[in-house]
């Protein structure tokens, strides 16, 4: 048990301090979380997943949207301050791939302690000319803050730049995904201590631009109480509906490539999408027409079965609110990969091969008529 505060006011003014400083400190345990199974990331090896998708730095932890959530990079750092005590700092980064493909990125920057008159650290992403799509810089806390988004037209080399040991480990992972994509940023800075957060999202998470201004504003509701050490304890929004062509996308890539990390959907529609293209490919199969020929009516006339396979895990109501001429389009898009791998062109070889050679053609030759003897 703590020890008991007397409630009259001490009269000398050490006492006092020291009341004060006992106070404080109480009010910072009660509100400090319990570690739990949180990850401490500022200690943990690199790369490492984070369990419970719970992370911490000192004594502030962070919850993380669902999935599976890798530590890549991490790396500790010092800055002065006005009591000329060193300040900690820890800078960490957190991917989320799903089956190879990349989704979300976090680069969380926190004092591993508060630190009175800590030195700023990291440049000001509200600053003019900065390169920022939008830029909201605010006034909370008695501190500064930031809310900010960026576009990366190439997400690759663009953490290369800022985060080079998370752009290799994405790399050496063979992850995909890393073209155009947006960046957003936030940041708050008090007088002993700070936070920087910035997310990246492949460009089509957000179908609009209200919706990506949207989760911006989630993110720092989320997480301006932590950054200034008026809580010790954020959960991170929800991640943004993977738009309907990601999902169609990926939806086609299982459908060529398969695996047991299929989702039950996608799996089932595969099975019934091979089973008509090995159908039509016995019967509509001369066995003169080019491969790649056939396999392309093999396509046309299972149209409904692979359309059926990837839009498999888009959500029956975003389906019914959507066009014809929107589904078409997904469809279109998602095809195109499937085209790529020649699975129907694949799948007539594959017949071929199994029914032998063809009649005519592994037959002898007729054999040439006799000829009669000339007219002398």
């Amino acid at each position: 048990m703590f020890a008991r505060i007397p409630l009259n006011p001490l009269r000398k003014p050490a006492a006092r301090r020291l009341q004060a400083g006992l106070l404080a400190a109480l009010v910072t345990l009660a509100l400090a979380p319990a570690p739990g199974h949180a990850t401490d990331i500022a200690h943990a090896a690199v790369p490492s997943p984070i369990a419970d998708n719970e992370l911490r730095i000192g004594s502030h932890i962070f919850h993380l949207p669902p999935g599976q959530w890798t530590l890549v990079q991490g790396q500790t750092f010092t800055t002065g301050s006005a009591s000329n005590r060193d300040a900690e700092i820890f800078r960490g980064v957190v991917v989320l791939v799903d089956k190879g493909q990349f989704r979300v990125a976090i680069d969380l920057s926190l004092p591993v302690q508060d630190v009175p008159g800590i030195a700023s650290w990291g440049d000001d992403s509200c600053a003019a000319n900065n390169g920022a799509l939008h830029a909201t810089p605010m006034t909370k806390f008695g501190g500064r803050q930031c809310l900010a988004v960026f576009g990366h037209p190439d997400l690759q080399r663009a953490l290369q730049r800022s985060s080079p040991y998370a752009a290799r480990w994405l790399h050496d992972q063979h992850v995909v995904g890393l073209g155009s994509a947006i960046e957003i940023v936030y940041t708050s800075r008090q007088d002993a201590t700070f936070g920087r957060m910035h997310v990246f999202f492949t460009a089509p998470y957000f179908d609009s631009d209200e919706a990506m201004t949207k989760w911006a504003a989630a993110l720092e509701d989320s997480v301006k109480r932590e950054f200034a050490s008026k809580a010790f304890s954020a959960t991170l929004p929800a991640l943004p509906v993977l738009s309907a062509t990601i999902q169609a996308n990926d939806s086609a890539s299982g459908m060529v490539h398969g695996g047991a990390d299929l989702q039950a959907e996608v799996a089932a529609a595969r099975d019934v999408w091979m089973a008509c293209l090995r159908k039509e490919a016995a019967r509509l199969d001369d066995r003169r027409t080019p491969a790649n020929e056939v396999g392309s009516a093999l396509y046309f006339n299972c149209r409904d079965q692979e359309l059926k396979g990837v839009t498999a895990t888009i959500a029956p109501s975003r389906l019914a609110a959507m066009s014809s001429s929107e589904i078409n389009e997904l469809y279109e898009g998602a095809h195109r990969q499937v085209v790529d791998s020649g699975v129907a062109t694949n799948i007539v070889l594959e017949h071929r091969a199994s029914h032998g050679p063809d009649p005519v053609a592994a037959g002898k030759a007729p054999a040439d008529k006799a000829s009669r003897p000339a007219k002398r």
